[in-house]
């Protein structure tokens, strides 16, 4: 905390405080480690039990950090000597190079970039280390290629021997984006070794690192300070071109997610902008911070990107790849050999307008 926000948050501490508010608030934001830590810094006096409990859910994030990062340097270096590429996102890696200490980062899970044409073979060697799918969908050797076109990710956990936690594997970064083999391929251009924890991988450059937290934070309405807060870090460090981020935004049409990303951001923490920046405003259907984090279900979820899109032309191109484009519930319902999956096109809305019936239905039913 700077010292301008030591004394703002002094004289807030002097005015009557909500504390079971404030912790409310912090384990919903995913916060709670930073709070702890500022609070400690601050030195006043919190109620006991309050502090307990914020002192322990420190006290066991710490304990989950130290646990998945043996767990990622083993993914890592399984990965790293097949010669697969690898960029740990968020998370753990955000700890080190934002934060400088590991425990104060909640990471619900632990995420890995790889190449798309890598994909196969990174099932294959998890397969090998005896990580089991996630999924509800099976995915055999011969689905892989029909997964990287229909989905970003899938997620994994370990073997039975190791400490639990979800390994979700990442090809893309924005689901349904037109143009994602581009963007992609250019991120994957300006990624750079670097060592994690005594290991070989890779990272982001800064622009994209940027850019992926935005569209990270807008995947989730922007809901949870924790992944705001990642930017605000970001841009008070600002060892990235202003320009160039602008230039991708465009060029990949992130433009609206990271004027919005940027706008909440410096409505919450004053995060600092170029002069010259001008991006979107906050929009008055974005429930921001103090709003509680909300879930929708998964169809609410998809038809929210489409607000993503600032031209009415892109958001009805992005409905038509979200009906149109196959995904494994088309392959669960009907598996057809490689020759014939042409087929899952049309298949695809017929087995989301039955879906969306029966939900209607349920709903209207009270079933």
């Amino acid at each position: 905390m700077s010292a301008d926000a030591l004394d703002e948050a002094r004289s807030m501490l002097a005015q009557k405080i909500g504390w079971f508010r404030i912790l409310q608030q912090a384990k919903a934001n995913g916060v709670v480690p930073v709070v702890t830590r500022n609070l400690q810094q601050l030195g006043f006096p919190v109620p006991t039990q309050v502090r307990a409990e914020l002192e322990t859910g420190y006290r066991r994030n710490a304990i989950r950090n130290v646990l998945m990062r043996d767990e990622l340097i083993r993914v890592l270096k399984a990965l790293g000597q097949v010669g697969v590429r690898a960029v740990p996102l968020k998370g753990l890696a955000l700890a080190e190079s934002l934060y400088g200490d590991m425990s104060l980062r909640t990471c619900s899970d632990l995420d890995v970039l790889v190449p798309r044409g890598a994909v196969g073979q990174v099932f294959e060697v998890l397969r090998a280390a005896g990580y089991k799918q996630t999924d509800r969908y099976r995915v055999e050797p011969s689905d892989v290629d029909f997964l990287v076109r229909s989905a970003m990710e899938f997620g994994f956990t370990p073997p039975a021997s190791a400490f639990p936690y979800l390994l979700e594997i990442h090809w893309d970064i924005a689901w349904r984006w037109r143009g994602d083999a581009a963007m992609v391929d250019d991120l994957w251009a300006e990624a750079r070794p670097q060592v994690f924890w005594g290991v070989e991988a890779c990272a982001l450059s800064p622009e994209w690192e940027l850019l992926y937290l935005a569209v990270h934070a807008a995947r989730h309405r922007w809901q949870g300070l924790k992944w705001l807060v990642d930017i605000h870090e970001v841009c008070t460090r600002a060892k990235f071109d202003w320009e160039t981020v602008t230039d991708k935004a465009i060029r990949f049409e992130l433009e609206r997610v990271l004027g919005i990303s940027l706008s909440a951001c410096q409505a919450l923490f004053g995060t600092p902008l170029p002069t010259t920046y001008s991006g979107d405003p906050v929009p008055a259907w974005l429930g921001l911070f103090p709003a509680f984090p909300s879930m929708m279900g998964d169809w609410r979820e998809a038809l929210f990107v489409r607000r993503l899109f600032r031209r009415p032309k892109d958001q009805l191109r992005y409905l038509a790849r979200l009906a149109l484009r196959p995904t494994l519930g088309e392959l669960a319902l009907v598996r057809l050999p490689p020759g014939l999956r042409i087929l899952y096109y049309p298949l695809r809305p017929v087995r989301l307008g039955i879906a969306s019936g029966c939900g209607i239905a349920r709903a209207v039913l009270g079933f």
